[in-house]
């Protein structure tokens, strides 16, 4: 199994620091305004990542995304306001009020797009001490410094800072227009805790003062204090490449001397339709609410599935329609495998299920190749077609196909068509009588008997059934 890794830019071999276990931190939402289309891409690639080491690989994942409820400033300053503080201001909301508001929303969006919850959440205000007690750590290791209640990390002593994002200090130096701040030793140093403006609702005690915790070392301390020093996957979107995960490692650098992650993986950007970022100032921000209401969650879930979690997206109704035809190919299939079953056993069907297993876990070893791993299910599908309408195998090849589909769904989660199987439980023999009504009925249509066929499939619809008649003149039903 192999992962590109950002950190050395190539694909690496995956092997845990931990055999049989997987610990994976993703940096999660600031809880000032509810979670956009963005973070979807970003959750529902990490969420099928986590199940696909799980359900695939037999992977015991321990899964941690954080909350940021302060210290996330506008423009991602040094010297900008509180996100938070200032959008409850101008909600007329107590801080923490919007902050519980927000969350709601983001977990009520992250529940319909079928996003497992993390095993931990944990917030920044949950961890203040814990905050003081590492800037205390970088200070006392010569790695930080304090300026009239400011406390700043000094990056010209990390070792090998910008190894991430490749924005060395000389990069940055070149030829950079920078705005002068006296308080720092050098204009790259970036704040690790914050004094606290006199009207501040979120603030704590330190030993430098009234203040609270600068953005990056809450996602160190959090990361390390439920992972460990050393974990398996940090993840997050492509965006916080740099400033922030450069940041947390000279952080950790700071504190333990080593680079906290094995693995750095990134989600590429989600863009409008015409390949323009997404932004509230461009007007094509929407928000993940509001795209679930539009989309619908499991077609909006497929589309994500459809790119390569690193790869940029450009999102649209139509992009959306033309992964969704594809879903719908999978659920016909699957209306047709159980309403053409026949007597004898297929060796066939079964090697071409075996073919779509080795192909479909290929390319998901391949650093989670989602696109690729669909179209082998298209294959899968476009073979077995052949032999479907001749009846040609029996319910223990059903049986087969839908052991490895249900696998596959609990990565993908959107073939809620499999719970229409109900072949084995069929008591009262409901299929039986649906799959001769249809026999009857197509002799008719073949005779152009319309007001008999007609009246057949009022019969079916009345037992529970749609049917489906296909432009090749062949009928199928599903069960509602």
């Amino acid at each position: 199994m192999k992962i590109y890794n950002a950190l050395t830019r190539q694909k690496e071999d995956f092997v845990p620091l931990h055999e049989g276990k997987v610990n994976m931190y993703v940096c999660g939402i600031t809880a000032y305004a509810p979670p956009h289309l963005g973070h979807l891409r970003t959750y529902v690639a990490f969420d099928i990542i986590k199940e696909y080491f799980q359900n695939f690989k037999g992977y015991d994942v321990f899964y941690v995304r954080n909350i940021t409820d302060v210290g996330s400033v506008v423009g991602d300053t040094d010297n900008g306001d509180d996100k938070v503080e200032l959008r409850a201001m101008e909600e007329h909301l107590h801080p923490l009020e919007l902050v519980d508001r927000i969350i709601k929303s983001m977990w009520d969006s992250l529940d319909a797009m079928r996003c497992a919850r993390p095993n931990i959440s944990p917030r920044a205000t949950g961890h203040i001490l814990d905050i003081i007690e590492a800037v205390q750590n970088m200070i006392e290791r010569g790695y930080a410094y304090e300026v009239d209640g400011d406390v700043y990390c000094d990056v010209t002593k990390v070792k090998n800072y910008g190894i991430l994002s490749g924005n060395t200090l000389e990069h940055l130096s070149a030829g950079a227009r920078l705005d002068i701040d006296d308080k720092k030793h050098s204009p790259f140093d970036f704040v690790v805790w914050k004094k606290a403006k006199p009207n501040s609702v979120l603030k704590w005690n330190s030993p430098w003062g009234v203040g609270y915790p600068g953005w990056h070392i809450e996602c160190s301390v959090m990361s390390t204090k439920y992972l460990g020093k050393t974990f398996d996957i940090h993840g997050g979107g492509r965006d916080l490449r740099f400033p922030h995960h450069e940041n947390e490692i000279a952080q950790n650098y700071a504190l333990y001397g080593q680079d906290p992650v094995k693995f750095w993986m990134h989600t590429g950007m989600l863009n409008a339709s015409d390949g323009t970022k997404m932004s509230k100032s461009k007007g094509n921000f929407i928000t993940a609410s509001d795209a679930i209401s539009q989309y619908g969650a499991v077609p909006l879930r497929w589309f994500y599935a459809n790119g390569h979690y690193g790869s940029n997206m450009n999102i649209s109704s139509e992009a959306i329609e033309s992964t969704t035809a594809g879903l719908k190919k999978i659920q016909n299939f699957f209306y047709s495998l159980n309403t053409n079953v026949g007597d004898n056993y297929n060796k066939a069907l079964s090697d071409i299920l075996t073919t779509l297993c080795h192909r479909f876990e290929d390319e998901m070893d391949d650093d989670f190749n989602t696109p690729n791993a669909i179209t082998s299910i298209y294959e899968f599908i476009k073979q077995a077609n052949q032999i479907i309408p001749t009846h040609c195998y029996n319910i223990d090849n059903i049986n087969e196909i839908y052991g490895y589909f249900c696998k596959i769904n609990s990565v993908f989660k959107c073939f809620d068509f499999l719970e229409v199987k109900d072949i084995n439980d069929d008591k009262s023999g409901k299929i039986e009588m649906i799959e001769q009504l249809m026999h009857e009925r197509n002799i008719y249509r073949q005779q152009k008997d319309y007001k008999n066929a007609d009246k057949i499939k009022a019969k079916i619809i009345d037992m529970g059934a749609e049917v489906i008649d296909n432009k090749d003149g062949t009928s199928t039903f599903r069960l509602k």
